[in-house]
């Protein structure tokens, strides 16, 4: 069975495909709002706050703008942070976790390094790592997630990068005089980085997630960047009106939901290959 069968095969993982297509489309359209996510409406403080109506379909926020556009436009700053923070964070624990497979001294100084970058609470860390840095750009925000998520990686690409090392098809490579580089790079590294890669389709609903809280306490997409997270923070101190805090909830999590399910169909589709890898 083909990798694309058994991904389709997975339950609810088209649909995923079907949101995150939806949510790229709205990403790619967002120009075509009737308003724009910074355009303010001259109609007094009736404009403000103002429930949903024919002219603003989600209502305003504090400002008198359109809450509808300002959801559109933050589906860009969750489809901008989230993957690039997991292909950051992964390109970092794939060569971390890959380096256990030289020998043991350095699979030991792998453990160390994976097992304190593990001790700090993942929230924490992003707490402190933006107090400091005060990142304000989508890209530090990103970096500043990938910071705290790189040792998750990293452990699972040790753990099968040392069970992967130890099989015949690597101990006859080694015998045929194989070079070290070769034999991690050809031999060890694809089958090694098949759990990063079903890990880090789950690791863009995680990494919205972060962006958004980030953001809702004041450390992420400073204003008056469109984000979800702010529109939240703006549901909070407006005495949560209802068209400030539901759409962004249902957006963030439609877009976690639609990320574990494609996670899920990944997973089955690069079962086979890992099930071959230990065959061998």
């Amino acid at each position: 069975m083909s990798a694309w069968r058994r991904f389709s095969s997975t339950p609810g993982a088209r649909a995923g495909l079907v949101i995150l297509a939806a949510f790229a489309a709205a990403a790619a359209l967002a120009g075509l709002m009737p308003y724009g996510p910074e355009e303010q409406h001259p109609g007094g403080v009736t404009e403000v706050l103002a429930a949903p109506s024919a002219a603003h379909w989600l209502g305003t926020d504090d400002r008198g703008r359109d809450v509808a556009t300002r959801l559109v436009h933050g589906t860009r700053v969750a489809l901008v942070v989230g993957p690039l923070a997991v292909a950051i964070y992964l390109f970092i624990g794939l060569a971390v976790g890959l380096c256990a497979a030289i020998g043991r001294r350095v699979d030991f100084a792998v453990g160390r390094v994976v097992e304190i970058g593990l001790l700090f609470p993942t929230l924490l860390l992003l707490l402190a790592i933006q107090g400091v840095t005060s990142s304000t750009s989508l890209a530090e925000v990103a970096l500043a997630i990938a910071v705290t998520q790189w040792p998750y990686v990293a452990r699972l690409t040790r753990a099968e990068a040392l069970r992967v090392a130890t099989s015949p098809h690597v101990e006859a490579a080694r015998a045929l005089g194989a070079g070290r580089v070769r034999i991690l790079g050809v031999h060890i590294l694809p089958l090694a980085a098949t759990p990063a890669l079903t890990a880090a389709a789950f690791g863009i609903g995680n990494a919205v997630l972060f962006e958004t809280a980030l953001t809702f306490l004041g450390f992420g997409v400073p204003p008056p960047t469109a984000s979800w997270g702010e529109l939240l923070a703006q549901a909070q101190a407006s005495g949560l009106r209802w068209w400030l805090l539901v759409p962004p909830t249902v957006a963030v999590a439609a877009l976690v939901l639609a990320c574990n399910l494609v996670g899920d169909g990944v997973r089955a589709a690069l079962s086979a290959k890992t099930e071959a890898g230990g065959a061998a």
